[in-house]
């Protein structure tokens, strides 16, 4: 049996929903009745800063239905005293509804009255705050939005505004902004419901990952703050915004929880193309830098996970929106994403543009020397791996760097020199099939068959499965005559890449001898 304790636990873990998005849909009696049983369950969830949306497609029409849900919402506040609900219900504003909606907005405000009387009594904030998002067509003038808002102001109902593609010069109207309490922006010029929620979703989105930067909480691959989507016109509830568009209906109610999985959805992906959507919708210029920070930060995670062309996207739009002083470190993780997928011009291009900044930093004249040596520039090459070295990087990044000079004096036909750096390499680095294999290459090439064979030996210890190591012991004991052993090399390197036709002619020709 479960104890007090338990179930106590139980309830104190329950998610905090922090919005609640409702589709009303068209009149059906019945489906009004599931939404009414699903909200009085989902109060438990909601605390002191919860938000309710409603968006219908025509208030006057929905008012029988607005109203039955407002009834619904002050018994629970009636009944809990220290609970708290933003309701806003959003709705087209065309000029022919603008008296209806004047009047609708009346009686909800009665409706209310006695929580704007509760709050006056103590002096705080009511405990159910209205607030009207107009949805303006492209018919309406602005000085009849203006009075409306006017009016609505002096009922103190705080209005917000959604605007679209053909709606946006409504923004520039100062009077109406400075009657607005928040603008709210939507994709296109859609007037679809579907649309209007996803886009007031997709905002919702974009302030959470503002607010996460601005607290330096960077865990932006974490699933977005609980919010449900109720959809009274299909009789289904979801659980984000993801699972809304691919109609995957995953949150189930069960007798007394709520459970959701979102295991598998990209969140930090629903981030990105959020802000992708969003990017050219008119912005300040402070919100546009946080952007640009944002699409930073969303590139970083890109490239620690190893998907660099992701992150290569995010960190030039990011150029686009940062200020000049804070793209230094974008330019250099651009460099870096370049030099990762092969595009070392442009690497070197990005990594040119932080000379100054970066000349002191042992990493960034590391990757400078890789896009050279990828190249076959190898004597800038060896100039950049030089200065790294001189840095003093830490050990396995000085080690990596030793070992990348060996490979450059090697390819420019310098082996004495090559085995100076290597054999620095193996003293610091000692187990590492890299460095014997170099070692190797070098000796051989100075005929010293003799250490030749003795590092090739360390590399197939190392890794008995190096193909290539045993077909560098075949050309060696070949080169001093011992064909045994070089045969036996060749035949163990064919069973290992039965595809190696220069090691295939090699032991052909040795068989004849």
């Amino acid at each position: 049996m479960r104890s007090a304790a338990y179930e106590r636990d139980k309830i104190m873990i329950k998610p905090a929903f922090k919005k609640i998005y409702i589709i009303l849909g068209k009149h059906d009696n019945s489906k009004l009745e599931w939404l009414l049983e699903t909200l009085s369950f989902l109060y438990s969830y909601v605390n002191m800063t919860s938000n309710i949306y409603i968006v219908l497609d025509n208030l006057p029409d929905s008012m029988p239905r607005v109203e039955r849900i407002q009834k619904n919402i002050n018994e629970f506040l009636s009944e809990h005293l220290f609970a708290r609900l933003y309701v806003h219900i959003v709705h087209p504003a065309p000029p022919s509804a603008i008296d209806d909606i004047r009047i609708s907005y009346n009686y909800l405000k009665q409706l209310t009255n006695e929580f704007d009387q509760e709050g006056y009594k103590h002096q705080e904030l009511p405990r159910l705050i209205l607030l009207p998002v107009l949805v303006p067509d492209n018919r309406v003038k602005p000085i009849q939005l203006i009075d409306l808002l006017d009016v609505l102001k002096s009922s103190f109902l705080l209005s917000s505004l959604y605007l679209n593609k053909d709606t946006l010069k409504l923004a520039q109207d100062e009077k109406l902004l400075s009657l607005t309490d928040k603008v709210y922006y939507g994709i296109g010029n859609s007037g679809e419901m579907t649309d209007i929620l996803c886009n007031l979703f997709c905002q919702d989105i974009i302030d959470n990952s503002l607010d996460k930067l601005e607290n330096n909480d960077l865990s932006m691959t974490d699933h977005c703050r609980d919010s449900l989507i109720i959809s009274v016109q299909d009789g289904n509830i979801y659980c984000c915004m993801d699972a809304f568009r691919k109609n995957e209906s995953q949150a189930e109610f069960l007798t007394n929880s709520y459970q959701q999985d979102r295991s598998k959805r990209d969140c930090l992906g629903c981030r990105e193309q959020v802000i992708d959507s969003f990017i050219d919708l008119p912005k300040s210029l402070v919100t546009s830098q946080q952007t640009g920070a944002l699409l930073y930060h969303f590139g970083v995670l890109r490239q620690d996970s190893e998907n660099d062309f992701h992150a290569i996207k995010n960190f030039k739009q990011s150029l686009k929106l940062s200020p000049i002083e804070e793209t230094d470190p974008v330019y250099f993780r651009l460099g870096i994403g370049y030099t990762n997928i092969g595009s070392y011009d442009q690497a070197l291009k990005a990594f040119s543009s932080v000379e100054i900044s970066y000349q002191g930093q042992h990493f960034f004249h590391f990757y400078k020397g890789l896009c050279y040596f990828e190249t076959g520039e190898y004597v800038k090459a060896l100039e950049e791996f030089s200065k790294a070295l001189h840095l003093k990087p830490q050990h396995d990044d000085r080690i990596r760097i030793l070992i990348y000079m060996g490979t450059c004096f090697n390819n420019l036909g310098k082996y004495e020199q090559a085995i100076g750096e290597l054999e620095r390499a193996r003293e610091a680095a000692g187990n590492m099939k890299e460095i014997y294999n170099a070692l190797g290459f070098s000796y051989f090439k100075i005929k010293d068959y003799d250490k030749s064979i003795k590092n090739l030996k360390v590399a197939v210890e190392i890794d008995p499965f190096s193909a290539i190591d045993y077909a560098s012991l075949g050309s060696n004991y070949r080169e001093k005559g011992d064909f045994n052993m070089a045969i036996k090399m060749y035949e163990k390197t064919l069973t290992l890449d039965p595809e190696m036709a220069s090691v295939r002619e090699n032991l052909e020709r040795l068989k004849q001898l």
